[in-house]
């Protein structure tokens, strides 16, 4: 399903708990990073993908803090699209849990 706004688009996915959004940065009168906010409020265990002209890596990486699983910056290639939907489709949803070691930092009493 596509929506033309922000609004409806997390109206839909408040309804219908999707494993997978595909977001755009702008949505009208709806930021996209703000829709994925309440949208995680709402379906926590959806993955999203967002799309965007801007590749700056501030708003990467701000997208990313959002929890955004993946972007894909404008033009892409549909090929790029799949990709990053079939990731995120196939990816388990919780990682391995890691096993914590302690990390020892050795250096010469001169270094220190």
């Amino acid at each position: 399903m596509a929506f033309d706004n922000g609004r409806a688009g997390l109206d839909a996915i408040r309804e219908m708990a999707p494993d997978v959004a595909l977001v755009d940065r702008r949505l009208g009168e709806t930021d996209g990073l703000e829709m994925i906010r309440q949208a995680r409020e709402a379906s926590p265990m959806t993955r999203f993908v967002m799309v965007s002209a801007c590749s700056e890596t501030r708003d990467i990486v701000t997208a990313v803090r959002h929890g955004v699983y993946d972007y894909v910056t404008k033009p892409f290639e549909l090929h790029e699209i799949k990709s990053a939907l079939n990731r995120a489709l196939n990816e388990p949803a919780e990682p391995p849990p890691i096993s914590r070691q302690k990390l020892v930092i050795l250096c010469p009493k001169q270094a220190a």
